[in-house]
């Protein structure tokens, strides 16, 4: 199961290009625990979608990074009296 984190970015100006701002501390634990296994290689998966509109910083795009977290196991079954 994943699990998404953002990060922002804006795109750059006069180019198709979005650049995305992460937190040191947000990549340092995607790197450690979150890491994508690809035939015994590690990736680092996300994807980058416009924002209906820019927010309050001028950011106008938004960062998913594909997450690794633990499946649920479901509701827990109520026992008949």
């Amino acid at each position: 199961m994943s699990q998404f984190e953002n990060g922002k970015g804006t795109q750059v100006k006069d180019l198709n290009i979005i650049r995305v701002s992460i937190s040191k501390v947000t990549l340092e634990e995607i790197l450690k625990d979150h890491m994508v296994d690809y035939d015994g290689k590690e990736y680092l998966v996300f994807e980058v979608a416009s924002l209906k509109e820019p927010d309050q910083f001028g950011k106008t795009h938004t960062a998913y990074i594909s997450k690794k977290v633990a499946a649920s196991k479901g509701k827990p079954r109520k026992s008949k009296p």
